[in-house]
């Protein structure tokens, strides 16, 4: 009976140890916006709703649980957590409520997961894929996964994905893969993150159909309030009549005063394109120079001619009238990669030297910071002789020429580059 007495004893004493006061106060920075919530140790029951913070701090009303949950409070919150989420930036912050506990106080470095991860897979020319298996593992090797389907536009989302590095696995088609390693940042501009991957060939394409209107079932009955209306057909029959009205009022015109068609349209205010004058032949202008020019100017485009040669700035000098003037020195261009679709369409990088890196890393010549599908290291432009060449650096997503996977090739003026999810086009 002792024995059976000081067990109870001591599992009372360990359950009264365990307990939550009836109010918790959350601390969060004062500037900012942040919701504020607690949840299970697991994370699947909200016991308490989001509430906005307000000068900087929350209070999350316990007493309403122990009122709620009655003999099973202790037991259903034990290891309950704190959930804090950053409107701005969309981080989240998770801490578990420690026994006792009256204040808990959120710092910046107390947000360690992006509370939405966006998975967006497309083909090169931006046509969204229609299923995928898509797994993604994050800087704590947690691994999340989901199952693309044809109803999300090729957009998967993974929720509390910890912050850092991250890979993507991607599984699609006849059990093809592609993968993609990528950082996500704890300050963002987008609250949801959003990683693009460009799969090439062998994934099922979602077919976007053009949006057309259904069709309108016809009226049962009459309806008055529309006989009011002109019919379209009445509008056509009184634009005909003005119509010829006008054409014969310019007709009375022209033969009353012998006025020419347009000017007697210009007449009543109709306007006439007039077809331009043709151009006499290039021998002929030569020849047939410009009538009563006044002096110091060219006889043949009547333009002012140097006080000191009297040479003119036309083609056609007046001492010989088969002379050309000179052609301006040609200059050599710089080679260009013109951004043309995605991150950096719209964007000029000049290529200066003998050869440029381009990636995502600091560092590189060309660096393409805003395109997560671009490798820290992910291709070169190489000049050889009189040409040019890309070469691609082992990067995970392959460096493309004109819709062709490349290792190395050879640039001709026009050529189209893919590097990650964002075209170029290669001039010189």
């Amino acid at each position: 009976m002792s024995r059976v007495t000081w067990f109870v004893l001591m599992l009372w004493m360990c359950t009264a140890a365990w307990s939550l006061p009836d109010k918790l106060v959350v601390n969060v920075p004062s500037e900012g916006r942040y919701l504020v919530w607690l949840e299970s140790a697991n994370g699947q029951t909200a016991f308490l709703p989001p509430n906005e913070s307000s000068a900087g701090k929350v209070e999350l009303d316990i007493a309403s649980l122990k009122s709620r949950f009655a003999d099973t409070f202790e037991k259903t919150l034990q290891g309950a957590r704190v959930g804090v989420y950053d409107v701005k930036y969309g981080n989240l912050a998770l801490i578990t409520v420690r026994p006792n506990d009256t204040s808990i106080t959120v710092t910046p470095d107390t947000f360690q997961y992006a509370m939405r991860v966006q998975v967006k897979l497309q083909t090169p020319d931006d046509k969204p894929i229609a299923a995928a298996f898509v797994m993604l593992t994050d800087a704590n090797n947690t691994i999340h996964t989901a199952l693309l389907e044809p109803t999300q536009g090729g957009i998967v989302s993974l929720k509390r994905v910890k912050l850092g590095k991250v890979s993507v696995l991607v599984n699609y088609g006849n059990n093809l893969t592609a993968s993609q390693e990528a950082e996500i940042k704890p300050e963002r501009a987008d609250p949801v993150v959003t990683l693009t991957m460009v799969i090439s060939s062998g994934a099922p394409v979602l077919d976007i159909a053009p949006t057309t209107p259904a069709p309108v079932a016809p009226p049962s009955a009459p309806e008055p309030a529309r006989a009011g209306r002109p019919l379209p057909v009445v509008n056509t029959l009184i634009g005909l009549l003005v119509l010829a009205g006008l054409v014969y009022s310019g007709y009375r015109l022209w033969k009353r005063k012998q006025m020419s068609i347009p000017d007697a349209l210009k007449k009543l205010g109709i306007e006439v394109a007039q077809e331009p004058p043709v151009p006499e032949p290039a021998g002929q202008q030569a020849s047939k120079p410009a009538v009563q020019v006044p002096e110091g100017h060219c006889p043949f485009c009547g333009q002012p001619t140097d006080p000191v040669t009297g040479a003119c700035a036309c083609s056609v000098a007046p001492s010989s009238a088969t002379v050309a003037a000179p052609a301006a020195p040609s200059t050599g261009a710089v080679p260009r990669l013109v951004g043309a679709r995605g991150a950096y369409g719209g964007t000029l990088f000049e290529i200066a030297g003998t050869e440029v890196s381009i990636g995502r890393e600091v560092g590189n010549a060309v660096q393409l910071d805003r395109d997560n599908t671009v490798s820290r290291r992910h291709a070169r432009v190489i000049k050889q002789g009189d040409s040019w060449l890309i070469r691609d650096e082992g990067s995970s997503n392959g460096t493309w020429v004109n819709g062709v996977r490349i290792t190395e090739q050879t640039l001709r003026p026009g050529d189209e580059i893919q590097i990650g999810a964002t075209f170029f086009r290669w001039e010189v």
